[in-house]
C-alpha cells in the first residue's frame, strides 16, 4: 500500500526532540516515538507498506492516507532536522512606529518615540531563519505592524514559507476591508487582537483623539469579513466604572475574546499612569466584582482576566491563571516561564527578551540577551544567554527564594510571573509578590465561590491538589 501524509501535516526533529510534528496552523508540535516516526517518514507515496496495526491507526486518525505511486510530498512535508532547541513560535515586532503615542506602551523604555524598525533586508533574513530553526508559528506585533512599509509583503513572505501567521496585535487604525480579502485570499485564519481600553477611556491611554473610533471600526470591520477577534483592554482607576459594559458591548458585537489586563509597572507607564495603576490587591478585589456581574449574564465571549482568572461560558470551565501547571504533573525542570520557553520575543531593535512584556524593562536595565539582527537565529537557539534564560529551571527561583521553598503553594505558582517580578523588584529571579497575594489571599476559593453562583454550571479545570485554596492567614 502506498500512502502519503495528510497535506497539514510535516515531520521534524530538533535538539532533545528528535522525532516530532507539525500540523500547519497548530503551533506545538506533537512527540513521535522512533518506530512512528520511521513510518510517517516512509509515508511519501513513493514506499509500499506493508499493512500493520500503527498504519491503520495513523489512517483513521487522518495524518496519512492511501495514495498512488509516485505522488509526491509538499517540501514543507518532508523530514528536516535541525540543530537548535525546539520553538514553535515567534512574536515579532516588526517595526517601533506607531501612529499613537500610548502613555503605557510595555515595547518602550520610556516616552522617546520608537522610530527604529526592520529592513526589508532583514526581515527577509529572520524570516529564512525561521525555517531553519523549524519555527512555525508567527505573531506580528509592534509598534503599530500596519505601519511597517511592507507589512503586506512580510505576511506574503510568510506565506510563501508556510509559515503560519496566528495572530496580528493592532490598534486597528489601518484595517481596511481590501487588507481582509487578502488575508482571505492566502488562506490565513488569523486572530485580529485589537486594543481597546473601554468604553469613553480609549482615546487617553492611547494618547490620540479619534483613537476609541478606530478601533471600534476596525473590529466591525474584522467581524463582518469574518475574523476572529481578541479585544485587549488595560484596566486602571480611569476606567473601572465602563469594565462591565465594555465586555457587554464586546460580546454585543461578536467578538470572541476580551482579555483585561492591569496596566502594569512597564517604565513608560511609572513615568505617565500618575495614581491611576491599580494595587495588585486592588485589581484582584475590583475583578472579582466584575466577574460576579458576567457570570450572571448570557454573555458567549470569553473572558480572560490578566494573571487572575479565564472562563468561558460556552465550555463551561474556568482556569485560576496563577496557576502555572497542573500539581499532579510538577517537574523541577520545568522552565520558569513556559510562554517564554516556546515563544520566542523580537523587539522592533532586534533584541530578545523572555516576553515582550519585559523588552522596555529590559532595555531600561540595560539587561541584553542576543539580537537577531546582529546574530542568527539559529545560532541563539543553539547555546547562550538567551537560551539560558529562558530555558532555566523552577528550582533557580526556589533557590533565590527562602520563601518560596517553604511555600505550600510552590508547586502550583512556581514563583509566578518573571515579567511581574522584574517589573516590581529589578531581579529577574525574585519571586512574584502578585502571586503571594493571590495564592495566600484565597482568591482560588473567592473564585470557586464566584461561579459556584453562576447562572450557568462551571467547573474549574486546574489541578491544585491538596493546597488550600482558602489561604493563609496573616
Amino acid at each position: 500500500m502506498y500512502c502519503k501524509l495528510h497535506e497539514r501535516v510535516a515531520l521534524r526533529g530538533w535538539k532533545l526532540v528528535p522525532y516530532a510534528y507539525y500540523i500547519y496552523g497548530v503551533e506545538q508540535a506533537q512527540g513521535l516515538t522512533a518506530e512512528q516516526f520511521g513510518l510517517l517518514s516512509r509515508c511519501d507515496g513513493e514506499h509500499d507498506l506493508p499493512d500493520s496495526p500503527l498504519l491503520q491507526r495513523f489512517l483513521q486518525a487522518g495524518m496519512i492516507r492511501p495514495c498512488e505511486k509516485g505522488e509526491r510530498l509538499d517540501e514543507w512535508q518532508k523530514p528536516r532536522f535541525y540543530k537548535n532547541r525546539y520553538f514553535p513560535h515567534l512574536n515579532w515586532a516588526i517595526t517601533g512606529k506607531c501612529n499613537f503615542n500610548c502613555l503605557h506602551c510595555f515595547m518602550a523604555a520610556d516616552n522617546a518615540p520608537m522610530m527604529e524598525e526592520f529592513t526589508w533586508e532583514q526581515c527577509l533574513n529572520l524570516l529564512d531563519e525561521c525555517v531553519r530553526c523549524g519555527i512555525q508559528t508567527i505573531t506580528l506585533t509592534g509598534g503599530e505592524p500596519m505601519l511597517h512599509p511592507r507589512f503586506l509583503d512580510i505576511v506574503r513572505e510568510c506565506e510563501k514559507r508556510r509559515l503560519n501567521i496566528a495572530e496580528i496585535n493592532t490598534n486597528g487604525s489601518f484595517i481596511t476591508e481590501e487588507m481582509l480579502d487578502e488575508f482571505h485570499a492566502l488562506g490565513m485564519d488569523v486572530l485580529i487582537k485589537i486594543s481597546y481600553d473601554g468604553i469613553g477611556h480609549h482615546d487617553w491611554l492611547r494618547n490620540r483623539p479619534g483613537a476609541e473610533e478606530k478601533a471600534v471600526r476596525a473590529i466591525r470591520l474584522c467581524k463582518e469579513k469574518g475574523f476572529r477577534v481578541r479585544v485587549q483592554t488595560n484596566v486602571h482607576r480611569g476606567n473601572l466604572d465602563v469594565m462591565f459594559d465594555t465586555v457587554a458591548e464586546m460580546d454585543r458585537l461578536g467578538v470572541e475574546e476580551i482579555r483585561i489586563i492591569r496596566t502594569s509597572e512597564t517604565p513608560r507607564w511609572k513615568e505617565n499612569g500618575g495614581d491611576q495603576c491599580l494595587e495588585i490587591t486592588e485589581y484582584y478585589e475590583t475583578m472579582l466584582q466584575l466577574m460576579e456581574r458576567l457570570v450572571k449574564e448570557d454573555f458567549r465571549i470569553r473572558v480572560d482576566i490578566w494573571q487572575f482568572a479565564l472562563f468561558n461560558p460556552a465550555t463551561g470551565v474556568y482556569h485560576y491563571q496563577p496557576v502555572q501547571g497542573q500539581c499532579g504533573k510538577y517537574r523541577d525542570s520545568t522552565p520558569v516561564c513556559k510562554g517564554a520557553r516556546g515563544t520566542i520575543a523580537v523587539a522592533h531593535t532586534g533584541e530578545l527578551a523572555p516576553c515582550n512584556q519585559l523588552s522596555g524593562t529590559f532595555a531600561k536595565m540595560g539587561i541584553r540577551c542576543g539580537n537577531v539582527k546582529q546574530t542568527p537565529l539559529s545560532e541563539i537557539l543553539a547555546g547562550g544567554d538567551y537560551l539560558d534564560m529562558v530555558t532555566m529551571p523552577v528550582t533557580q527561583v526556589s533557590a533565590h527564594n527562602e520563601v518560596c521553598r517553604s511555600c505550600q503553594y510552590w508547586k502550583c505558582c512556581m514563583g509566578g510571573c518573571r515579567a511581574i517580578s522584574t517589573a516590581f523588584t529589578g531581579d529577574f529571579l525574585h519571586y512574584d509578590p502578585s502571586k503571594c497575594a493571590f495564592f495566600k489571599g484565597g482568591y482560588m476559593k473567592r473564585i470557586d465561590d464566584v461561579f459556584a453562583k453562576a447562572k450557568r454550571p462551571y467547573r474549574c479545570a486546574d489541578d491544585t491538589g491538596n493546597m488550600d485554596r482558602a489561604g493563609e492567614k496573616a
